[in-house]
């Protein structure tokens, strides 16, 4: 009679771990990557590591590098996305794709160290379902640092589920049942780790020091700080829709006080000269109608996306891996 074996079809006490990169020109960091984690990670015996790139449309010669990178060793395996769909959508697409008993993320320019998955797994073993890593101390520029903190803040305050161990970036691991529960999500405009917040589960905490890039420069700008930021609150949050209704409330208090001060101008026979106080008060309220216009028709632009039910990417290719097949969409 054989050993019992996991899900996956491992031996049981030696489970199967999916480790998770998206790639975006990251040509001088793919080699440094494979190094690291092959020394790190892949040389443990209590594991059985893999790790699946998803390169999302880079410019650079990052493909190939895969397709070399999985050449090599059997336990690397690519997927190549049609085009640059962005970070959370190569996740998902690796969530899809994804086989273990646990799956992990890790980026390619190694500022979250791989020796943290580790730690990250000793919580999942004991029971955690979901593992966050926390950044005890970071690596950048002040100014990152500052507005991480201000984003991540406010994120936890008014977009995270309450009760949510959720706490910076999407540098974490789930359960084969989350990672199962991830995949039922349809939604196009989505941020990694909210997601995984809302599904609930257990959920642990590991605090790790973030260090430099290994290679490169950081693709994540202000831009793409403010759209994660944005998609969050307007996918997740009441937020919006409750600062619409008090700026309205505001609005209708500051005429209310605009009216009676003029009452009383007048009143007392001085009244305000009225072009400019009739313009100022023109442009403060049809700017405070712009605004709630404007979040509105995001959100009917949202509901629109959603209908229409787009393919959430498309795979133009894979590497290392004979069970995934090219041209696969989501």
């Amino acid at each position: 009679m054989g050993n019992p074996v996991s899900a996956t079809g491992n031996p049981v006490g030696w489970p199967r771990i999916v480790i998770l990169t998206p790639v975006y020109n990251e040509e001088g960091s793919l080699p440094i990557y494979e190094r690291t984690v092959s020394e790190v990670l892949l040389s443990r015996t209590e594991y059985d590591f893999r790790v699946l790139f998803i390169e999302d449309g880079s410019r650079d010669r990052s493909w190939e590098v895969i397709r070399a990178i999985c050449a090599r060793d059997s336990r690397f395996r690519g997927l190549r996305l049609s085009r640059n769909y962005g970070s959370h959508i190569a996740l998902s697409a690796g969530f899809a794709h994804a086989d273990g008993d646990a799956v992990a993320t890790l980026a390619c320019d190694l500022q979250d160290p791989p020796e943290v998955i580790l730690e990250l797994l000793e919580k999942w073993q004991a029971g955690a379902q979901i593992v966050w890593g926390r950044r005890r101390t970071r690596m950048d520029a002040a100014w990152r640092v500052l507005t991480g903190r201000a984003f991540y803040g406010l994120l936890r305050r008014f977009a995270m589920p309450l009760g949510s161990s959720f706490t910076t970036g999407s540098f974490l691991l789930i359960d084969r049942r989350v990672a199962e529960c991830f995949r039922q999500f349809q939604e196009r405009n989505r941020i990694t780790f909210a997601l995984v917040a809302w599904t609930g589960f257990e959920q642990a905490v590991v605090d790790y020091d973030r260090k430099q890039r290994v290679s490169g420069t950081s693709g994540w700008g202000i831009g793409k700080m403010v759209k994660s930021m944005y998609d969050a609150f307007i996918g997740f949050s009441f937020l919006p829709v409750r600062l619409m209704t008090l700026t309205g409330v505001a609005a209708f208090l500051f005429t209310v006080l605009l009216s009676a001060f003029a009452f009383i101008s007048w009143l007392t026979g001085e009244p305000v000269p009225g072009y400019t106080s009739l313009m100022l008060a023109i442009s403060f309220f049809f700017g405070i109608q712009f605004l709630m216009m404007g979040l509105t028709g995001e959100y009917l632009y949202r509901i629109y996306a959603e209908v229409v039910q787009r393919p959430l990417y498309f795979i133009s290719e894979t590497a290392g891996g004979s069970e995934m097949e090219g041209g696969d969409a989501r």
